[in-house]
């Protein structure tokens, strides 16, 4: 009996190391559904009542349709999360590089100058914007760093990676503060030096995907968002950024495949 056991899950290894594993296609249709599933009266007992009832008011409370949209929105879901691996990560170190350089510009009310760690010691208008941020990024990455069990001091990459998508979105200008329009002037705009468009469009951009990031991370549904347009504005504020960051990843990314197999709700 133990034989037969790790033989199960060796094969089970198998399969999860393989390639195939992990290149196949998902094919999402409304009729596409798990073979062993002969009834969906558990699968929607154990998602609720109140979860479904979006996708099946979406689909006119046809309930297999509803699963083939839920599990749609699963599928896309992931997608533009994936896709925040790249859109999120070129923002904050595009604007990381400026931060670096303009911080160590700065000066104190007594006159001594700042350094490019902007992180550990930020600017007195980096305290204002984002101190709050930059304090609980430095005691994750303090647990973090305590955690890997190694014996060193947190440094600037440690604390970056803390961060937050609301960090970099907050630093962008805005009509009410002042001070961050200073920062764009001498600071923040150097991060997009393809921008040609007024900086308000880029604002709003960074938000539509900081609203869709949260959307998803809370797992809410984003079927009846306007996807299309999150779309653009991930890979247009990669244009302002890079260009050849940017066609790498709308030719990499799984997002406007999904978006075409959207299942028929009605």
């Amino acid at each position: 009996m133990k034989t037969a056991g790790l033989q199960v899950v060796d094969n089970r290894k198998q399969i999860l190391s393989s390639p195939q594993c992990y290149l196949r296609e998902h094919h999402i249709s409304i009729s596409s559904e798990p073979r062993a599933m002969r009834s969906d009266s558990d699968l929607y007992r154990l998602l609720s009542a109140a979860r479904m009832r979006p996708y099946l008011t979406e689909t006119g409370d046809h309930r297999k349709n509803a699963l083939a949209l839920y599990r749609w929105n699963m599928a896309i879901a992931g997608a533009f999360y994936q896709g925040l691996h790249v859109f999120e990560i070129a923002l904050r170190n595009s604007v990381d590089v400026q931060l670096r350089i303009w911080n160590a510009t700065q000066s104190d009310n007594g006159g001594h100058r700042f350094d490019s760690e902007w992180c550990k010691r930020p600017s007195d208008l980096l305290v204002r914007l984002i101190g709050g941020d930059l304090g609980a990024a430095r005691e994750r990455a303090a647990v973090a760093l305590k955690a890997t069990g190694k014996s060193r001091n947190i440094n600037h990459d440690d604390i970056v990676a803390q961060t937050s998508l609301g960090t970099w979105r907050f630093l962008l200008p805005s009509r009410t503060d002042p001070g961050k329009a200073v920062l764009w002037q001498n600071c923040t705009r150097h991060a997009f030096p393809n921008l040609v468009r007024p900086v308000g469009q880029l604002v709003d951009a960074v938000e539509s995907v900081y609203r869709l990031r949260n959307r998803i991370a809370h797992l809410e549904p984003v079927f009846a968002v306007n996807l299309e347009a999150k779309w653009k504005n991930m890979h247009t504020v990669l244009e302002d950024i890079d260009m050849s960051t940017a066609e790498w990843f709308v030719s990499t990314s799984p997002i406007p495949n999904i978006l075409a197999r959207r299942p028929v709700t009605a």
